[in-house]
């Protein structure tokens, strides 16, 4: 791990699972354009020491809130809890949570920043933790649209019936890679002298966070171009649709499991690089293991770095299904109106990519 990867590979040079869009949108040119509220997925117990707070932000990282939250309650901002992040040039709606003793007068005026608002607050027993939300419901004002409306029509459709590559956006990799080149040098630091860089916990879970996604997006890519994400291939582990659950699929169980790839009931999974435990029953084998270790052997340094450093192997489906997907199409500035729901971790963007040039 003493020489630095291939050069990096961009996210709009990912393969497409239909070809590269023919039309073109402006996006997020007004937050408005871009409105994501984020769906809990269980109730709040009632009482107990932590205290949720259901916030309205935008021009605002989910970061930055959980920042101003501390500051304000002079709390440990250790101890303010979120499930996910958040675009900040947008208008989003997510759940914080904080120490109940120290929220007691909390409030829009007291917090003093016009961009937050607090819509709602409930008690609960645990703290937030992150991927604990169910799903996102997004509402997205594609603007300037030029190009074959036939052509996105028919996209969407597809997308609807067949879903799209379930690619990591590129605000997790950073601008042009950014996060990806700084894991790079954190992991060729770490490797030399054991150490590493002096990047705080957060920092360096966000760099290993953004190589493990970077790894899987080539992963995926490889399978788009190989006309086999969305299939099911010797050795597969399989996503259990809308849940965080995996299996490993069976031989004499082929027939049925091809059946459920069609209906949307279950995915291909791809490979969050780490270190592997030995008990571990969720590890892919024959032509999807040879796939996976052929491919990340172009990135000896990303892909060897977070099981040095001791960060669990894991998997992520393959494939990503917008549920509740309605559009229309407004003459009057030439634009698309869309709305729709996707699961924990899904990105828009890898959507959005699949439909238009944005």
């Amino acid at each position: 791990m003493n020489t630095v990867d291939h050069s990096l590979v961009d996210f709009s040079e990912l393969a497409y699972a239909d070809g590269q869009p023919g039309g073109r949108a402006t996006i997020k040119d007004q937050f408005e354009d871009f409105q994501v509220d984020e769906v809990l997925g269980f109730e709040p117990t009632g009482s107990g020491e932590h205290l949720y707070l259901k916030i309205r932000k935008q021009d605002l990282s989910t970061t930055q809130v959980a920042s101003l939250l501390a500051k304000h309650l002079g709390a440990d901002p250790k101890a303010v809890g979120y499930s996910g992040m958040k675009d900040r040039r947008a208008v989003c709606t997510q759940w914080f949570s904080v120490p109940n003793p120290a929220a007691q007068d909390l409030s829009d005026d007291a917090l003093g920043n016009p961009g937050l608002q607090v819509l709602e607050t409930r008690s609960n027993d645990r703290k937030l933790r992150i991927g604990s939300h169910r799903a996102n419901q997004f509402r997205l004002r594609l603007k300037a649209f030029s190009g074959d409306l036939e052509e996105l029509q028919a996209r969407i459709e597809r997308a609807i019936l067949a879903g799209v590559p379930n690619y990591f956006g590129p605000q997790r990799l950073g601008r042009a890679n950014s996060n990806v080149r700084q894991a790079q040098d954190y992991l060729l630091a770490f490797d030399e002298n054991r150490v590493g860089n002096r990047f705080s916990g957060k920092k360096k879970g966000m760099l290993l966070s953004a190589s493990r996604s970077y790894l899987f997006n080539l992963i995926l890519s490889r399978r788009v171009t190989e006309a086999n994400w969305n299939k099911l291939l010797p050795g597969e582990v399989l996503n259990l649709d809308g849940t965080g659950r995996f299996f490993k699929a069976r031989s004499d169980e082929e027939r049925e499991l091809r059946s459920r790839l069609e209906v949307l009931d279950i995915h291909p999974s791809g490979l969050l690089a780490g270190k592997v435990g030995t008990k571990d029953p969720y590890i892919a084998s024959d032509v999807v293991a040879e796939l996976e270790t052929e491919t990340l052997s172009a990135c000896p340094v990303l892909s060897a770095g977070p099981s040095a450093v001791g960060v669990m192997a894991g998997r992520r489906a393959l494939r990503l299904v917008p549920r509740d997907l309605e559009y229309a199409f407004d003459k009057n500035d030439n634009s698309v109106l869309m709305s729709f729901m996707l699961p924990a971790g899904g990105y828009a963007t890898a959507l959005l990519r699949e439909l238009v040039q944005v």
